[in-house]
């Protein structure tokens, strides 16, 4: 069984980046490791690994935030999707599909967040079968002030950025998406 590496202690990576000769950034430890490739143009590793380390460091800011609201990323998904439902409530078969995950997760999900006031299930008034996740006011609350923290901290992340340079990001990690579609990495 193949595990995941997880990037806990990231803040070392700054140290490995460096400026080329033309002034762009580059990771000097990826550079160093592909010069076994020999004459293979490595600018779309690099690319790749540049894409990689910043999506690790992504993933683990966003893990350290939610767990510094006292949630998990699964728990957040949930309340976002129900924060933005229609009288914010879901049947929890929805949510399953809404966010690709099988039933008996969001099961698990919903029990944590029904136990600290976050939620609550009620039965669907049209079938009897069906249970929804409502969101509290309590639920509500702590979803308005992370939105609050997560608008300021995204600011804060991109003030050193130009407009031209988010517009560039924006552009390039959807056109990374659409390439990935069609190549199916």
């Amino acid at each position: 069984m193949m595990q995941r590496l997880r990037f806990r202690n990231l803040g070392h990576m700054g140290e490995r980046i460096e400026k080329d000769a033309d002034g762009r950034l580059y990771d000097r430890t990826a550079r160093d490791a592909m010069k076994q490739f020999g004459t293979v143009d490595i600018k779309p590793l690099e690319a790749a690994a540049a894409l990689r380390l910043a999506a690790a460091r992504m993933h683990t800011g966003m893990e350290r935030w939610t767990e510094g609201h006292g949630l998990s990323e699964s728990r957040l998904r949930v309340l976002m999707a129900l924060y933005y439902a229609p009288d914010r409530r879901r049947a929890l078969r929805d949510l399953a599909e809404a966010l690709s995950v099988v039933p008996r997760t969001i099961t698990g999900v919903v029990d944590v967040l029904e136990r600290d006031g976050l939620i609550r299930r009620r039965p669907d008034a049209n079938d009897r079968r069906s249970i929804h996740a409502v969101l509290t006011e309590r639920g509500v609350a702590l979803v308005e002030s992370m939105r609050q923290d997560a608008i300021a901290r995204q600011r804060a992340l991109f003030a050193g950025f130009t407009r031209a340079q988010l517009v560039e990001l924006r552009h390039l990690c959807l056109l990374m998406v659409r390439q990935l579609a069609k190549t199916e990495l």
